[in-house]
């Protein structure tokens, strides 16, 4: 049974510790080392906690933070100002390892959120805020932080949230009454002719236009380096080309045209704010007649995204198409929408006159 590994008295005595490990339980066989000073057994060293401003400096400057897009770290360092003055407020401030061991201010910092997106966006900022500086001064797993920040929303909650025709319709009409409504007006074209991102749309540069393949370029989500190609529309390329003419035209021989920002508040130096973006659509969301109340605060400028996909699916455009013209890394995030869709489905049938013919209460 065991197996002696040549006749050094090394060999001899692994062989003795094997018999005695397979008799005993492995906690008598420790204790009986230890009692017999032939090990020392270490207690486990507690963690060294540090206060919640030193984790917040070091988050800052961690290359974790630093390696993310500028629109992400713009977003994160929003969130944790909002953060840092929320636990200002606190009678005592705290330690960074008393989240994990009293998890309820989290909970208490979220609860006052009504809107699903916004709460959603600040535990996701949480979640990254915690694993970075958890794994950095501590060797201590975070559940019950995460199971805090984890949003629990309604079924219907869950499904994207998409404009509809109409509004969509209305929406663009309105656009063009607005300051900048050229420029208004092409940056909603250009969302809803692409299905691009937010932060995509806004570091658009006119390098990124290619008008023989049709095609505009973006960042990869989450490396603010790597761009790939994204197809647009005839029509919202069209309208691009017309505005960068109109806007960048007298530029058009200067050596860095190329590299001008699309849309831009300083002749294309930097690029337009996502703020600047968002306030103008929450604008026209607020204006829009056809819009409810209800639906005004769960429409958001990634709702053009999500209308893009849902719009495409309506005509017959198959999911694998449309999850290579959203830039989805796995189809499994693309079929969301399969379920928004029937759903839609659902309701339309509803509305069919033969769901309401009186021959449905013949057998009644």
């Amino acid at each position: 049974m065991f197996k002696k590994e040549g006749k050094s008295p090394v060999a001899e005595l692994m062989v003795e510790l094997q018999k005695l490990a397979a008799s005993n339980s492995h906690a008598n066989l420790m204790q009986a080392l230890e009692k017999s000073n032939l090990i020392v057994i270490k207690e486990p060293v507690p963690p060294q906690d540090i206060s919640f401003d030193d984790a917040v400096a070091w988050y800052l400057q961690s290359a974790e933070f630093q390696k993310k897009s500028t629109s992400t770290k713009k977003t994160y360092r929003s969130e944790l100002n909002q953060f840092v003055e929320f636990i200002c407020s606190l009678p005592e401030p705290p330690s960074l390892l008393s989240f994990e061991n009293n998890p309820k201010v989290l909970l208490d910092y979220l609860a006052p959120l009504k809107v699903q997106n916004t709460k959603s966006k600040k535990a996701s900022f949480l979640r990254d805020f915690f694993t970075v500086t958890y794994t950095r001064f501590f060797e201590v797993d975070i559940k019950k932080i995460k199971e805090n920040l984890i949003v629990k929303v309604e079924f219907d909650e869950d499904l994207p949230k998409a404009f509809k025709k109409e509004q969509i319709e209305e929406i663009v009409n309105l656009s063009r009454l607005t300051n900048d409504g050229f420029r208004n007006f092409v940056i909603l074209w250009t969302f809803l002719g692409s299905g691009i991102r937010l932060n995509e749309l806004t570091q658009l540069q006119i390098k990124d236009i290619f008008y023989d393949t049709q095609n505009i370029t973006v960042h990869v989500k989450g490396n603010k380096l790597q761009k790939v190609p994204r197809k647009i529309t005839a029509t919202s390329l069209e309208l691009l080309r017309k505005y960068v003419s109109f806007k960048y035209g007298a530029l058009k021989e200067h050596p860095t045209y190329t590299d001008l920002f699309i849309f831009s508040v300083d002749k294309g130096v930097t690029p337009i704010s996502d703020s600047t973006v968002q306030k103008m659509l929450d604008g026209l969301i607020a204006d829009a007649q056809t819009i409810s109340k209800e639906e005004k605060e769960r429409l958001s400028v990634h709702s053009l995204r999500h209308s893009f996909a849902l719009f495409a699916l309506e005509e017959g455009v198959d999911l694998v198409s449309i999850s290579k013209l959203l830039g989805h890394k796995s189809l499994k995030t693309t079929t969301i929408y399969l379920q928004l869709f029937n759903d839609m489905l659902l309701k339309a049938i509803e509305k069919h006159p033969f769901a309401r013919s009186l021959t449905s209460k013949l057998f009644d």
